[in-house]
């Protein structure tokens, strides 16, 4: 399950959102109230009001003033500038100043001059109001945040078809779970610690724990799931997210956990198609190498008949060695190191060097199978009559890829070294259309063929739109 880690990533219980001050939601909610004026003046008269009548109070009972006719008007400040802001605050503070001032100094009402110790006291007064009212509003602004982030957090959870966990590090559960309870059929506190596990498959468990990842990463693992309804196991697959504290110590995990029982058994389904294809398709060529050498005959000793079927069933074992790397990727793409390798493997034999380099290449599979045989004719061409004929020869095969506005520009070279001189032919054979052909699914495709006298060169380029990532999954 999503957040179900062990170790340092074990359940602690789906949280409806993040714990908030004082574990107290409403209280956030309440002071992060956006108020009209009406509702201000009213906070501010009745904070004042209550602050005044308290303090005549203690002065008619003749409870000991100790300096404070300001005793209850620091929290009627501080109230008024959490639930009102900054500018009825500062007005509280003002208007608690002048009350002070002139209802609770003695003389009474009296407008004269403050003494000095009174001008003191108010001084001070005003300092540690000012601090109080900025203290009390950068809360109240930290408040809203809060409030904000878990609104988001909340309407997040609400939209998304995903079970959200906040995990810990101790590999405990603290808290009950609906959304668990509903799909294993486990109530709380029937899972509570690590009785969650019973709920998920022994061979799974492993899996579930996160080692290796880093800070940027995100843990990732399907796994089988006990579900209640089914009667059976179901597959789902979780995502954590690491928190770290200042010592880069984990204290939590942010993961998420999603049904993908049917995908799953719909990928393994094609994966059992697609080896049946893979093996169909090799006693394919298999029976059709048979037939063409049995249908040879007598004549397979004729060089023209000879030469004949090496052509075809190299041509068809390239195409064979394309289709087969495309049918394992399970997708319309194939690498082109891959398919290049395959094709030239059995060129690679014995005493025959052929260096192979470049950059990782994802072609659609049509043009991954065009460039095998463009391969293939060069590879028989060299073994024929060029630098795979003798036996200091070499051949490299590279290319490079150059991004564009319009897409990659793709450039296979084969370049032959230390064989025979290259003969520029008269007329282009079959072979030479084959290669020429390799790049015409592409856009700008361009094949160009030049005769050094240290061996044939041939440029194969195009360009080709950059496959998505998913690609090579």
């Amino acid at each position: 399950m999503a957040g179900v880690t062990l170790g340092k990533g074990a359940v602690r219980g789906q949280m409806p959102a993040p714990t908030t001050v004082l574990n107290m939601p409403g209280f956030t909610e309440f002071i992060s109230r956006e108020r009209g004026w009406a509702l201000k003046l009213v906070w501010l008269v009745g904070a004042l009001l209550a602050a005044t009548l308290l303090t005549a109070f203690r002065a008619r009972v003749g409870m000991p003033a100790g300096g404070a006719p300001l005793l209850f008007y620091l929290p009627a400040i501080i109230i008024v500038t959490l639930t009102c802001g900054l500018r009825i605050g500062i007005a509280s503070l003002v208007l608690t100043t002048l009350l002070v001032w002139y209802v609770f100094l003695p003389p009474i009402f009296a407008f004269g001059p403050l003494a000095h110790g009174q001008i003191v006291t108010l001084s001070l007064w005003t300092i540690v109001s000012s601090i109080l009212v900025a203290i009390s509003y950068f809360l109240r602004m930290s408040l809203q945040q809060l409030w904000r982030s878990e609104a988001r957090y909340r309407k997040l959870v609400g939209v998304t078809s995903d079970i959200v966990w906040v995990t810990d590090g101790g590999g405990h559960i603290h808290f009950p779970n609906d959304s668990w309870s509903r799909i294993t059929g486990m109530e709380w506190p029937a899972f509570k610690g690590r009785n969650w596990l019973s709920s998920i498959h022994e061979e799974d468990r492993p899996a579930l724990i996160p080692e290796g990842v880093k800070a940027d990463e995100a843990h990732q693992v399907e796994f089988r799931l006990w579900d209640a309804t089914a009667n059976d196991w179901r597959w789902f697959r979780s995502r954590a997210v690491a928190i770290y504290d200042s010592n880069g110590e984990i204290t939590e995990w942010i993961t998420a956990m999603r049904d993908v029982h049917e995908p799953r058994l719909a990928r393994e389904r094609t994966n059992i198609v697609l080896g049946e294809s893979r093996h169909r398709l090799k006693n394919l060529i298999t029976i059709i190498d048979a037939l063409a050498k049995s249908s040879a005959g007598r004549a397979a000793s004729n060089p023209d008949t000879d030469a004949f079927l090496k052509r075809f069933l190299g041509r068809l074992h390239a195409l064979s060695a394309a289709a087969d790397l495309a049918l394992v990727g399970n997708n319309r793409f194939i690498e082109l190191s891959a398919v290049i390798q395959a094709t030239l493997a059995p060129f690679a034999e014995g005493q025959h060097l052929i260096r192979v380099d470049g950059p990782d290449l994802i072609l659609q599979q049509e043009t991954g199978g065009s460039i095998a045989l463009a391969v293939h004719e060069l590879a028989t061409n060299a073994l024929k009559y060029g630098a795979l004929s003798s036996s200091s020869g070499t051949v490299s095969l590279t290319w490079d890829v150059i991004n564009t506005p319009d897409g990659e520009r793709v450039t296979v070279t084969w370049k032959e070294h230390g064989g025979p001189a290259p003969q520029k032919p008269e007329r282009e054979g079959f072979g030479t259309r084959v290669i020429r052909a390799a790049p015409a699914r592409e856009r700008e495709g361009k094949v160009d063929f030049e005769y050094p006298a240290d061996g044939l060169l041939c440029r194969i380029a195009f360009t080709h739109a950059k496959q998505p990532e998913e690609a090579t999954a």
